[in-house]
């Protein structure tokens, strides 16, 4: 009810003062509706506050002259208006979960699970943290099973939170079931948004991989595969889009395949959204550092294995975007190293926490993939 309430006050509005078409208001009407999402406040209150913040900015308002023909607003500004806060929620992976009754609780309850997972993992497996990468705070990893042969496979972890939130810390959940399996996990982390440009986070998971294939070389590993979580999925992209970095870069030969999880592989229309208020991507930045846009067609002679997965409760457009993103690998590498699944009944979030489960997923499809492979 109250999303038709507010949807018809604006329309009014518009209808009763010209001032009301110009695109400065149209944006602001839209970015306070957006405020009143994410702060889940009323949104008639926030439009009525809204229309006498203008008003006392020094706007004047003509007055309406009898029999005088009142201009109307064109519809696309509206549907502008509509567009923008569809986006906002497309984008919201919380506000999608069946788990729980408010997008707050998803959070909330994801944090603290992958926190005392994570807290599980360091207590019970041989581990060095900590290990500096590069030069600023951000750039360290973890390296969890420290003791396994020196030719144990290795999984490398990339965190998700739209590149401004989250951290190694709480991201070594997926360690304990893979150590059982005998799979080292090395924890990327990297310096996070506004503090870090996206392209410079780009550059950094870059340096890790680098220094995660020597590592790999020195100790002689059978296999290096990749895990990235949302945002972690689009670094873990960009970098198999790398095809210099993968030819020119001692160790890459025993790169074997990467999973994908409810990864964002066109960025075009994140800007638009309040994502977008801490990462500053700007509009023209957008579709080079979008994966969904680069090559991969090296990856067909190296015979690199993809995973592509989402959740069957992942927004309608996080869902798009793992199948079109697993459309343009069909269509230019090898189709039968390329694969797609939306599982059942999982969500944005419980699609990585099932990670520190001892059955999930994740540590299947890897002990597959190393009996069959390595």
């Amino acid at each position: 009810m109250f999303r038709v309430c507010h949807y018809v006050l604006i329309h009014v509005l518009y209808n009763l003062f010209g001032f009301f078409t110009s695109e400065r208001f149209s944006k602001f009407i839209s970015l306070r509706c957006l405020e009143c999402k994410m702060k889940k406040q009323n949104r008639l209150i926030i439009i009525i506050k809204t229309l006498f913040k203008w008003i006392n900015t020094g706007q004047k308002i003509a007055p309406i002259q009898k029999n005088k023909k009142i201009p109307r607003v064109k519809s696309d500004n509206m549907a502008l208006i509509i567009e923008d806060m569809d986006l906002e929620k497309q984008y919201s992976p919380s506000r999608w979960s069946t788990r729980f009754n408010t997008a707050q609780e998803v959070l909330q309850h994801h944090v603290a699970f992958v926190t005392a997972a994570s807290e599980a993992a360091v207590n019970n497996i041989p581990h060095k943290l900590e290990i500096e990468y590069g030069s600023t705070p951000g750039q360290k990893l973890d390296i969890l099973g420290t003791d396994l042969p020196d030719d144990a496979p290795i999984l490398v972890f990339v965190h998700g939170g739209y590149w401004q939130e989250l951290s190694r810390e709480v991201s070594r959940y997926p360690a304990l079931p893979l150590y059982r399996s005998r799979i080292k996990t090395i924890v990327v982390g990297y310096d996070l948004c506004p503090a870090a440009t996206l392209p410079e986070i780009v550059n950094q998971i870059e340096k890790a991989a680098k220094f995660v294939f020597e590592y790999a070389e020195k100790m002689g590993s059978r296999g290096i595969y990749f895990a990235g979580h949302s945002a972690g999925a689009h670094l873990v992209a960009k970098l198999l889009s790398n095809a210099d970095f993968l030819d020119n870069t001692p160790g890459t030969q025993r790169l074997q395949a990467a999973f994908l999880v409810s990864g964002i592989y066109d960025l075009r229309e994140l800007i638009h959204t309040s994502v977008n208020e801490a990462v500053q991507l700007p509009r023209e930045w957008a579709a080079p550092l979008s994966p969904q846009f680069d090559c991969y067609t090296h990856l067909q002679v190296r015979k690199t294995r993809v995973y592509i997965l989402a959740g069957q409760n992942d927004s309608p457009k996080f869902k798009k975007q793992s199948r079109e993103f697993f459309e343009l690998l069909h269509n230019s590498c090898l189709m039968q190293n390329m694969y797609l699944e939306i599982k059942d009944d999982l969500d944005h979030f419980d699609i990585v926490e099932c990670f520190a489960n001892d059955d999930n997923y994740l540590k299947n499809l890897m002990v597959h993939d190393v009996r069959k492979h390595l």
